[in-house]
């Protein structure tokens, strides 16, 4: 019950350290503060940052589409709480079927 990474194939370990101490996250702080931290650590401005961060995959290995088994993305560290309050959840992809399979049948 974790975030899992997929670094791109062109990231390099450094990038993949960005990566983890992002989502290391921990709520109780401030997101900003955290943010401007690791940029100081890492010595990369805010931009540089989170091209980095927005290049390594995260998912919650917990959650998958209830339909198609897809790993349930996320994006910030706030979606972390949002997604494991829910359920169950759809990818797009299944939604959207399910969507289209329900409008025809009416």
């Amino acid at each position: 019950m974790s975030v899992k990474l997929q670094p791109n194939m062109i990231q390099n370990a450094r990038d993949l350290k960005i990566c983890e101490d992002y989502w290391a996250y921990d709520n109780k702080s401030g997101f900003i503060k955290h943010v401007k931290t690791l940029c100081d650590k890492y010595e990369v401005n805010p931009q540089v940052f989170f091209e980095t961060v927005a290049q390594c995959y995260a998912y919650l290995d917990d959650l998958v589409c209830e339909y198609c088994g897809y790993a349930g993305p996320i994006e910030v560290p706030a979606d972390i709480r949002y997604m494991r309050a829910k359920d169950s959840w759809l990818c797009a992809i299944c939604e959207h079927a399910l969507w289209r399979t329900d409008k025809e049948n009416k």
